[in-house]
């Protein structure tokens, strides 16, 4: 229930805090007064799209705060306790505040927590219901109609299940139209695959084998070098004309000869022949670990060729010749997994079936639970509009299987439905949207309110203007049937009939008035005076006689009661 609502700074409302009461309020002023400003604000914290030309002029933001009631048990409680945003104190109470800015942002917050407009609207679904003029014509849609049928037979939850079905149904039909689709780009790609998988099974490359046959050529090409460099040192050491050897003999024969004439000479040519000595040593070191160190050709030449090989593969397949093992194993997946598509196949063919014939029984008995509660809604609902001032209405609705809803798997079933009128004896019922009246719409719209108001969650309805095209004792019947609504929901009425605003239990009067050179929307609670006031104002414009508030005063004292 909407407990209270604080307005700051919308259109022409400056500041209003209004707390609202159980049952029936109606709220009356003159055309232009601001009523359709206050439901534009409710709007707001519904989540509605925020108009920037509702914020007041010369204002740099504007603020709508909605404080309900709700049962910790609710929809709406387990919607916002999802989203961790319950209120810190009261589990029963729910605060939804919206503000528009003059750069043209839009905030919310639920429980002076941020949230999203989007969960705004996903709430009101809960909350508050607002029905105006143009809710009475979404009854022309057979869509509408066939959600006001599913409502009063309880329906929601048993098309929920089908519509479930309905979209697994399709995702598997779309999933073999595919498959089938693509079958023989699959079957060419399977050939392909085939193909590949032959020709590197024949090369037949190994884990890490690219890396170990590299190094172990950089190690047989290092070889090579090391071999060359031991012989050309060898050579220079030893074997070469000019070697080092030879050279140092030469040396210590030349010194050999003048030692003599100097003994300092003689520790000097020792030297040399122990050089001469360690250079013979070494050569023939180096010659031994020569001889030792025979270089493998043949394995050299296996080494490059197996090394060409995966290069050559590797480069056909464009990958990198490390990669090849893996390549291979993605190559195989591939395979497989096309290959396994043709049991897929037969496992969609069985699950469509299945899901067909589920789709089949739900959808059966939905039509079923239509066709029973069509007859009881089309009885209730004349009776109703009846007492609502079309004394010689007739009703039918008409609920038949539609074999392209079938066809195509409908969300919401196999029915075609239909809510046909008759207001006139003689006349045949026809279509609601082809021979219902504004002021006919509005009263069929409200009969059904009625009918299906114990079975909806929503607390608080508010009526915008729903008797236009009514007056008289429709409007005073219309009124009755509003605070029957009001003894079950909380209901807030926007009129312009005084015959309608006296069967409020409360009845708050919207007014304009300048104060200095601005316009400002107030909303005044009346009292029983007041109310007499009003509803004279209502009843005789700008006159009010004493027989008029002789008039209102009987309107507010004597109420006609509902049948």
């Amino acid at each position: 229930m909407l407990r209270h609502l604080s307005i700051r700074n919308i259109a022409l409302i400056d500041q209003l805090n209004l707390e609202f009461k159980p049952g029936m309020t109606t709220l009356t002023g003159e055309t232009g007064a601001g009523k359709s400003i206050l439901i534009d604000a409710i709007g707001l914290i519904l989540g509605e799209r925020a108009n920037m030309a509702l914020l007041r002029s010369g204002a740099q933001s504007g603020e709508v705060t909605g404080e309900f009631t709700i049962n910790p048990e609710s929809q709406a409680a387990r919607l916002i306790a999802d989203k961790g945003l319950e209120h810190p104190d009261d589990q029963q109470t729910l605060l939804i505040r919206r503000k528009l800015s003059q750069d043209g942002r839009s905030r919310a917050w639920v429980n002076d927590r941020p949230a999203t407009t989007t969960l705004l609207r996903d709430l009101s679904v809960y909350l508050l219901d607002i029905h105006g003029q143009n809710q009475n014509q979404k009854l022309i849609h057979p869509a509408h109609q066939a959600r006001v049928l599913d409502q009063f037979a309880h329906l929601e939850t048993q098309i929920q299940q089908l519509k479930k079905t309905a979209r697994q149904l399709s995702k598997a039909i779309e999933a073999q139209r595919l498959l089938k689709e693509q079958e023989q780009t699959r079957a060419d790609r399977i050939a392909l695959l085939t193909f590949q998988l032959d020709e590197i099974e024949q090369i037949n490359p190994q884990p890490n084998e690219f890396n170990q046959l590299h190094d172990q050529l950089k190690k047989l090409s290092r070889m090579e070098q090391w071999r060359k460099t031991l012989a050309q040192q060898i050579n220079a050491l030893y074997e070469d004309e000019g070697n080092a050897h030879d050279r140092i003999g030469q040396a210590v024969n030349a010194l050999g000869q003048v030692a003599d004439l100097d003994p300092a000479i003689e520790p000097m040519l020792e030297a040399l022949e122990q050089a001469q000595i360690h250079v013979a040593e070494v050569s023939s070191s180096l010659m031994d670990q020569l001889s030792n160190a025979e270089l493998d050709s043949a394995e050299l030449e296996h080494i490059q060729n197996r090394l060409d090989q995966l290069h050559q593969l590797a480069r056909k397949h464009k990958i990198a010749p490390e990669a090849l093992t893996d390549h291979i194993e993605a190559l195989q997946s591939e395979r497989v997994a096309l290959l396994a598509c043709e049991q897929d196949d037969q496992a969609l063919e069985e699950q469509i079936k299945s899901l067909t014939q589920q789709y089949a029984q739900q959808a059966q008995e939905i039509s079923e639970k239509r066709q029973k509660a069509a007859k009881k809604l089309q009885k209730a609902l004349a009776e109703a509009i009846r007492k609502l001032g079309m004394p010689n209405a007739e009703v039918e609705i008409s609920v038949r299987e539609d074999n392209a809803l079938k066809e195509r798997f409908a969300e919401r079933g196999i029915n075609r439905i239909q809510i046909l009128l008759s207001a006139n004896i003689g006349e045949p019922p026809a279509p609601i949207e082809q021979v219902a009246s504004g002021g006919e719409l509005a009263r069929v719209a409200l009969a059904l309110k009625t009918l299906t108001a114990g079975d909806d969650p929503i607390e608080t309805f508010i009526f915008d203007e729903v008797d236009t095209g009514i007056g008289g004792a429709t409007a005073d019947i219309v009124g009755a049937h509003l605070r029957m609504l009001g003894e079950k929901r909380q209901v807030l009425c926007v009129t312009h009939l005084p015959q309608v605003a006296a069967h409020g239990q409360h009845q708050w009067r919207i007014s304009k008035q300048q104060i200095g050179s601005n316009t400002v929307t107030s909303v005044q609670p009346l009292d029983k005076d007041s109310r007499i006031e009003e509803l004279a104002r209502m009843l005789g414009g700008r006159t009010i006689t004493n027989e008029t508030r002789a008039h209102a005063r009987q309107m507010l004292e004597h109420p006609t009661q509902a049948e």
